[in-house]
């Protein structure tokens, strides 16, 4: 994980950004993890704590207050079973379900808040920087015996705060993500893993909004089309 620089609210000038980074910080577990291990069934967590979104190259870094992460994964297609011998589940889901992360960031200029960040996991949005053009399965290892787990995974970014993204130097409105950490204290108890999210790291990469260049293609086609009518209507 990244060294956090931490700068003051308005303090210096905010150059273009090239990634962004949602952090829990440190020693602040907390949420709802939950998963029944099944064919199809998902795992879940809700009200995470996120205290942290840094802007990288500058490495500044800005309080999230009140945040919060929820996730729920695709179904299972893998791993769907809890091993009683070995006490552990390693399950992999299917692309699908959705993350998303709320808050405010007070010490941003816009004080933005409410929704920041959404996405749904996507194995094909993978990145240079994860090491790879895609990403393998979203995968979950759970461990009885140590009471630890982790998740991991790509995403395919559909929403980010515009105030958030223009206070941080951004000009871009989607993106990819990667869970580059996300550790889990849990228990086994009656078919059902439950515990809370001990700490988490999501990466989130910007990129240009290719609706918007489907928007201007269409743009161009009807205009195209009116330009015949008008000249079919002369004739």
């Amino acid at each position: 994980m990244s060294c956090v620089l931490v700068v003051e609210a308005g303090a210096g000038t905010i150059h273009p950004g090239t990634e962004m980074d949602f952090s829990s910080g440190k020693n602040h577990p907390g949420g709802l993890v939950s998963y029944a291990p099944a064919l199809g069934a998902s795992l879940s967590i809700t009200n995470a704590p996120i205290n942290v979104v840094e802007q990288f190259p500058t490495f500044s870094s800005f309080p999230v207050m009140g945040g919060y992460l929820d996730l729920v994964t695709g179904p299972c297609v893998a791993g769907c079973q809890y091993n009683a011998k070995s006490q552990t589940t390693g399950s992999q889901f299917a692309d699908g379900g959705l993350i998303q992360i709320f808050g405010s960031v007070p010490g941003l200029a816009g004080d933005p808040h409410g929704l920041l960040f959404q996405g749904v996991f996507d194995h094909n949005d993978g990145s240079k920087l994860f090491g790879q053009k895609s990403c393998g399965l979203t995968s979950v290892t759970l461990n009885g015996k140590t009471g630890k787990g982790g998740v991991n995974g790509c995403i395919e970014v559909d929403y980010l705060n515009p105030i958030l993204l223009a206070d941080l130097g951004f000009k871009e409105h989607t993106g990819k993500g990667f869970l580059s950490t996300m550790e889990l204290q849990l228990t086994f108890l009656h078919g059902h893993w439950t515990g809370e999210l001990a700490s988490s790291d999501l990466l989130v990469l910007p990129t240009p909004e290719p609706a918007s260049m489907i928007l201007v293609g269409s743009g161009l086609s009807l205009l195209a089309a009116a330009a015949k009518r008008k000249k079919t209507r002369n004739s």
